[in-house]
């Protein structure tokens, strides 16, 4: 899809999206690749060679311009995601324990 029209770019991948449910990642350095970047799932604009249209619309700028650094940010990313919910999860259950440790102890000792 290189050399095609904006609005092809656009159509294949609002069709992969809803017609198909596919996750779908596009990438693109140019003002004509913007209206795909936007739509698709995640985006991905290079650095040096993009357009200031192109880094807009992204969601993740490649500052070397090289796709062998896009495998690395998706490692980091989904590896940075899954520390993020472990951590929101051991929150929640020692706030829950604690509110809930807290709630019985004043129940038993009768003390408001």
């Amino acid at each position: 899809m290189a050399r095609s029209l904006p609005l092809d770019k656009h159509t294949l991948v609002t069709h992969l999206r809803k017609d198909f449910n596919e996750v779908v990642a596009v990438t693109g350095d140019g003002t004509n690749d913007a209206p795909a970047l936007h739509e698709a799932d995640i985006g991905f604009a290079m650095g040096i060679a993009g357009t200031e249209v192109a880094k807009e619309n992204a969601d993740v700028i490649v500052m070397d311009d090289n796709f062998a650094t896009i495998v690395n940010v998706t490692k980091w990313g989904r590896s940075v995601y899954i520390n993020i919910q472990k951590f929101v999860q051991f929150q929640l259950t020692v706030n829950v324990v604690a509110l809930l440790l807290n709630f019985v102890s004043a129940c038993v000792s009768g003390a408001t």
